[in-house]
């Protein structure tokens, strides 16, 4: 570790040890150094999605991902109209298996089509951790501290500075014991949510290759739909 990293790291030890709740800056940068280090993950996304007439829609999603090469790959057990299919982000492509066709449709990553309807508002689809580098441009500030037994819990809110956006802000709830986001809800607008979900069941650094994480049926027909 460089002699800056690790000073960094002392002087954020230093700040929670003395129960002081840190900056957002301070929360934003363990985040990115914890994330940095991180060479695979996987975890279940739980929780659900709000359509606009208000109908509740499950979310449960087996997720394993290199963020830093990045790939990425999104076993989708819930919605159950979605169940089988999957969600392959490798570089910048999006590879999208529909399960009842046997079909993989290749999408550029920035392609708002290519999560195939599971979540519409979202385009240059990635599984990244590092909140700060996720909603670069966003304006973020700290919602709220709250003490567990583990430690503080942080919830960042991230403002979208572009007027009319679909997603207004996100609050992003993170542990300090480990830095790695928990919970992630969406909104349209200052009060309508219209997505809550958690991250659970986490496993780091298990030794996953890529081929582990963009692997789909050789058999699948492939269709090429970028433009």
């Amino acid at each position: 570790m460089c002699a800056a990293a690790a000073t960094s790291v002392l002087l954020l030890m230093a700040s929670t040890a003395r129960g002081q709740p840190l900056e957002v800056d301070q929360v934003l940068r363990a985040i990115q150094e914890r994330t940095a280090a991180l060479d695979d993950i996987a975890f279940m996304v739980e929780g659900e999605l709000l359509d606009e007439a208000g109908q509740r829609i499950a979310v449960e999603i087996e997720v394993m991902a290199m963020p830093n090469v990045p790939a990425a790959s999104l076993y989708i057990i819930q919605p159950d109209a979605l169940a089988d299919n999957q969600v392959i982000i490798d570089g910048d492509l999006i590879r999208n298996y529909t399960y009842l066709t046997n079909q993989v449709s290749v999408f550029h990553a920035d392609d708002p089509d290519a999560l195939g309807g599971l979540f519409p508002e979202a385009a240059g689809a990635t599984v990244d951790l590092d909140l700060g580098r996720v909603f670069q441009g966003w304006e973020p500030s700290i919602e709220s501290v709250e003490s567990t037994g583990g430690g503080e819990r942080y919830v960042i809110r991230f403002e979208n500075l572009e007027l009319g956006a679909d997603i207004h802000h996100v609050l992003a709830t993170v542990d300090a014991d480990d830095w790695m986001p928990i919970r992630l809800v969406f909104y349209r607008s200052d009060t309508a949510m219209f997505a809550d979900l958690r991250f659970v069941d986490v496993v780091r650094d298990q030794g996953l290759t890529r081929e582990d994480v963009t692997y789909l049926p050789e058999d699948a027909e492939v269709i090429d739909r970028r433009r």
